[in-house]
């Protein structure tokens, strides 16, 4: 990442949390609300490898920890695992494509959520999560693949990612 790249990032995850906080984040289905906090860290972890997808999952898993009823802590760990996980799953397997973006923001809300459920059960915490996990899983899955088809392309040109320039693939690299 450049030095401008550097100054922008806190100013789009500002515009995220906010997105979040917004009237969007105030949405629900069935009691759940959309994880658009979840969905840009997987989005980033897809754009930007596996670092930056670790790094601004935990930012976002944060500002998601300071607006959640359960502990401090727990959000930053799911969604730093996600992204990071996205962005490692990306750069070792997947093609570079729309769709394989897609499979892997459906999949990553998924686990995001149920990893989120399990801790909270490890924990002995009951929330909507453990009443509702079918429909979390759905509504964070469906949000994620929206999230990166729709922002993902946004983020690129705000970040100036050009097509091509994703990092570099361990097996290409013979690793």
């Amino acid at each position: 990442m450049t030095r401008l790249r550097y100054l922008k990032l806190p100013l789009i995850l500002l515009a995220i949390s906010a997105l979040e906080r917004s009237q969007l984040g105030t949405l629900t289905i069935q009691g759940i609300h959309p994880d658009i906090l979840l969905a840009a860290s997987i989005s980033f972890g897809l754009l930007e490898g596996r670092e930056v997808g670790a790094v601004v999952g935990f930012v976002l898993g944060i500002v998601a920890d300071s607006f959640a009823q359960t502990p401090f802590g727990v959000s930053s760990l799911v969604y730093l695992a996600v992204g990071y996980g996205a962005g490692l799953i990306e750069v070792t397997s997947m093609p570079e494509s729309k769709f394989a973006d897609l499979v892997v923001s459906l999949i990553g809300g998924a686990v995001g959520v149920a990893f989120l459920d399990g801790i909270l059960k490890i924990l002995g915490i009951t929330t909507v999560l453990s009443n509702n996990l079918v429909v979390a899983v759905t509504v964070t899955s469906l949000t994620s693949g929206i999230f990166t088809l729709v922002i993902a392309p946004i983020l690129r040109f705000l970040m100036n990612i050009g097509e091509g320039e994703r990092p570099p693939s361990r097996r290409s690299a013979g690793i």
